[in-house]
């Protein structure tokens, strides 16, 4: 019966707090990596290039996603008309698609393991990671729409691999069927899907004695491997060049990266961690453990309930699959981002649900998962530059300056601080101020450049203002 102190009303009213938590980022502006792929999809359509183009050629930014960034960014610019606000609803939309394949996986999982109320933990579960802080960024921030879109298609393809062995008839061969095809569009979303068949195995490894794999399922397992390898060529065929932040290399890396994984499992924000190494020493830990805590709270609860239910073995897989989730990002030079956890958190939290449910610490659990998300992603959305959010809003402030200003063609602009104008950039002044491209020149003088009469200039508390230029 749905009651007020129903499981069932802890978890609407938790889901109404995620949607609560994620509201503000409909008036995100766009900033960073958004006015590049704008611009990039905006002159696709001008040029005529077909949708399938990126498909079969090699990508301007390293990386070679063309579902989920070029034709989800042609769809920005085309079809939502390059609107910010409606192009933050896709991203909802986006995200509400992947939390049902969650849902669906963990529905699945549990009902593999013969667990009661397998409807619940999977509605719990997508609630968790709903709120959770690997969720928010690619919420605030469109260029990031790659996440939610690969965290559908692994969650969607993990959820069939489970369920294909009671699957018969039709079904069956239907299932045989998409699942290449799920795990060709994971791969075009992005490059972590390659880890999909390990996944699969370290599930069947946890469920092991609970599914029974037929011939034609290891046959189509490894068409699935086949497949990520050609992928993988045509990868490194498409992607010539990426920036030195995205590259793969085995030094202190590993140690930063390793605790930063740590971090986000244990919902702890990135910019809680900045704060730590621009020695902010004091304000950075105390929110750090004020993140922290609760959900360390949550997981010594549900590893109390469950040490007895799991054997030694799935307690090794379930590690497995955290690591093996995480992959290439262990090993990433610079650049890690909570949502990158997106994938690996699934399974502790699906086992956080299970727990929660079991021992009867529905409620508290929810109290304390929402208590440190809460902190997390409002904390960071309050952070002060050089807090990504404020970078985004810090950019629009100066569009806001300048739209009110006469804009004359080239715009000469002096930048002091490269970090915080990467959050509008030139593509970005030329996108909002509708100027031709190539009209805005980075500069640190008016000398050389016909009719310059003013130059703009960032001043020292990193806002911009007018220089007349020297007659």
């Amino acid at each position: 019966m749905f009651t007020f102190k129903s499981p069932h009303f802890c978890i609407s009213a938790f889901i109404l707090f995620a949607f609560a938590l994620w509201f503000p980022s409909l008036f995100t502006p766009f900033w960073g990596d958004d006015y590049f792929f704008l611009t990039q999809a905006r002159e696709a359509r001008l040029n005529g290039d077909p949708w399938w183009l990126p498909f079969v050629t090699a990508s301007e930014t390293g990386f070679w996603r063309p579902l989920s960034m070029d034709m989800g960014w042609r769809f920005v610019e085309q079809f939502l008309q390059g609107d910010v606000f409606y192009a933050h609803v896709y991203l909802w939309c986006l995200t509400l698609l992947s939390l049902f394949a969650i849902a669906w996986f963990a529905f699945e999982f549990a009902r593999a393991m013969q667990w009661p109320q397998p409807k619940l933990i999977a509605l719990l579960t997508a609630a968790m990671h709903a709120a959770h802080v690997v969720t928010y960024l690619p919420l605030h921030w469109v260029a990031a729409m790659n996440s939610p879109t690969l965290v559908l298609f692994i969650s969607a393809t993990l959820a069939l691999w489970i369920a294909l062995p009671r699957l018969q008839g039709g079904v069956r061969w239907l299932a045989l069927v998409i699942l290449p095809l799920l795990q060709l569009l994971a791969l075009f979303s992005k490059e972590l899907a390659i880890l999909i068949p390990a996944l699969v195995v370290v599930l069947a490894f946890f469920l092991h004695g609970k599914l029974t794999y037929k011939t034609g399922d290891f046959i189509v397992w490894l068409l699935c491997v086949v497949i990520c390898l050609v992928w993988l060529y045509f990868y490194k065929e498409f992607t010539p060049s990426h920036h030195s932040a995205y590259s793969l290399t085995l030094g202190k890396n590993l140690v930063i990266n390793s605790l930063s994984f740590v971090a986000w499992i244990l919902n702890v924000p990135r910019e809680a961690l900045r704060m730590l190494v621009m020695e902010r020493y004091v304000l950075g830990a105390i929110w750090a453990a004020a993140c922290f805590v609760p959900m360390a709270i949550v997981y010594w609860i549900s590893i109390r309930t469950l040490k007895n239910t799991l054997t030694p073995m799935q307690w090794l897989t379930a590690l497995a699959f955290l690591i093996i989730a995480y992959g290439p990002y262990f090993l990433l030079a610079h650049q890690s981002y909570e949502y990158y956890a997106a994938v690996a958190i699934i399974l502790p939290l699906l086992l956080v649900a299970r727990a929660l449910v079991l021992g009867n610490h529905l409620k508290i659990g929810l109290l304390l998962v929402g208590v440190s998300s809460l902190i997390a992603v409002q904390g960071t959305r309050s952070a002060d530059y050089p807090a990504v959010i404020e970078r985004a809003f810090w950019a629009e402030r100066q569009i806001e300056f300048l739209q009110q200003e006469p804009i004359n063609s080239p715009l000469l602009v002096s930048v002091a601080n490269e970090h915080q104008f990467a959050a509008l950039g030139v593509q970005g002044l030329e996108w909002r101020l509708n100027l031709p491209k190539g009209s805005v020149i980075l500069t640190h003088e008016c000398a050389g450049v016909a009719n310059a009469k003013q130059i703009l200039v960032q001043q020292h508390n990193g806002n911009f203002a007018w220089n007349a230029c020297p007659e």
